[in-house]
């Protein structure tokens, strides 16, 4: 007569982040030798609640030979009956998760990731109910998506990092409330199919002078480029820079030590480094004018979704029709607002500025990635043109220059004007009172 298959009683879970209740996990043997663990309804832990579960165990190791099913079969069997409960839980530990990458300042939101593609390829269980089969899954169904065209290789690969992070911080997080298992069911799963990298785009500075100073660009949009271009910060930390405060003016220096969010919340920086670095003296002259007119920040100007679009428009506007700007093809990407820090970045390995200098301005992590932009000024230096040109006076906003000293040599009030902000940046520089007054 075969012995009785009862299963057994494994551990007893204590109530997890947003859980009234813990819950008993069982182990049973299956048909095919597996032997798998089942978290069963939450419940009190009492010696009623524990002879249930050893009821239940006995159900679920009757029904898996009685079936012949295996291990993966057998849990999805088994989830049925309390996949209301498990899918709140998973939820309520996705949101643990993603509140815990903010408090952290972790940059990019990841909650689309699993909403759209990570749930339903494991079929919105508990992350503590994954098996590297579920993450095998994702994995097909990710590559299935590439080649169909539906989404980039490098959104597939975003997603699977998404993945493995999860299944990471279940088995090893900091927050003991995200430890919901021993194990990392990602290891030794091969993420999906990597595709050719995309060529990035930049401006050539005669394309740039075009562009800021074509009047049928509004100001507001020419300002911005300038800025995004000569001190090649990320779009979020542009929009954080004050005027006044971490634009030193004083001393012609910049302090990249913080992001913004959509929302407009502070964060820290991409890589939680802040940087300080001397603004390209070119740039001076547009900072003062902006600083002493009342702007406190440096405004973009459309949202942070449709920046790249509209910087295309403005592109066309100013006549600026390069194919490689606004087409993508398999090899390259057209033009994002991203991409006029790439133009800084290049420029200044053009101008061929020390590789660790340019690694510090950029706020690079790896040397790597600084070694990409020195590869392409290589490669396109010839013709190149001037990296980094002065910046012309129509992107100045009106503000009345009154000269205590005029200027020697000035001609007109347009050269004495012209030459009060000269001085301006040169004796400001040294750290003297200039001889002459802006109104504020």
């Amino acid at each position: 007569m075969a012995r009785a298959r009862t299963g057994t009683i494994v551990r007893y879970e204590p109530a997890k982040v947003g859980e009234s209740q813990g819950h008993y996990v069982v182990r049973c043997s299956a048909p095919d030798g597996s032997r798998p663990l089942f978290h069963l309804a939450p419940s009190p832990k009492s010696a009623q609640a524990e002879a249930r579960a050893r009821e239940t165990a006995a159900g679920i190791s009757e029904q898996l030979w009685a079936r012949g099913l295996g291990a993966a079969p057998a849990r999805r069997q088994a989830s049925r009956a309390t996949s209301q409960s498990d899918g709140s839980r998973q939820a309520e530990w996705v949101a643990a998760w993603l509140s815990d990458r903010e408090r952290r300042g972790l940059v990019r939101s990841v909650a689309s990731n699993i909403e759209l593609y990570i749930a339903p390829a494991t079929a919105n269980r508990h992350l503590r109910e994954w098996t590297p089969e579920d993450l095998r899954a994702l994995v097909r169904l990710l590559d299935a998506k590439v080649q169909g065209g539906e989404i980039s290789w490098k959104t597939a690969t975003n997603i699977w990092g998404t993945a493995t992070r999860m299944c990471r911080d279940a088995c090893s997080s900091k927050v003991e409330s995200l430890r919901v298992r021993d194990d990392n069911p990602a290891l030794g799963v091969a993420g999906p199919d990597r595709g050719v990298r995309k060529e990035k785009q930049f401006l050539y500075p005669s394309e740039f002078l075009r562009l800021v100073t074509c009047e049928a660009v509004p100001l507001a949009w020419r300002q911005a480029v300038a800025v995004a271009v000569y001190l090649y910060p990320r779009p979020s930390e542009l929009r954080a820079l004050v005027l006044g405060d971490d634009v030193d003016l004083d001393h012609g220096a910049v302090h990249v030590h913080r992001s913004l969010d959509g929302d407009g919340n502070a964060k820290p920086t991409k890589t939680k480094t802040p940087r300080r670095f001397a603004i390209e003296p070119e740039l001076i002259p547009l900072l003062i004018a902006l600083h002493r007119a009342g702007t406190a920040r440096v405004e973009l100007p459309a949202r942070t979704q449709n920046l790249s679009v509209m910087l295309k428009k403005m592109l066309l506007r100013a006549g600026i029709t390069r194919p490689e700007l606004h087409e993508t093809t398999a090899t390259r990407k057209a033009i994002t607002f991203y991409d006029l820090r790439a133009t800084g970045i290049t420029w200044m390995a053009v101008r061929g500025d020390e590789p660790l200098k340019i690694m510090q301005r950029a706020g690079h992590q790896n040397f790597s990635t600084t070694q990409g932009y020195i590869r392409t000024a290589e490669a396109v230096r010839e013709g190149f043109g001037v990296p980094f040109p002065p910046l012309p006076a129509v992107l100045m906003p009106s503000v009345t220059i009154k000269l205590l000293e005029p200027a020697a040599g000035a001609q007109s009030s347009r050269q004495s004007s012209r030459a009060a902000q000269v001085h301006e940046i040169r004796v400001r520089r040294r750290g003297l009172e200039p001889p002459w007054e802006l109104p504020r």
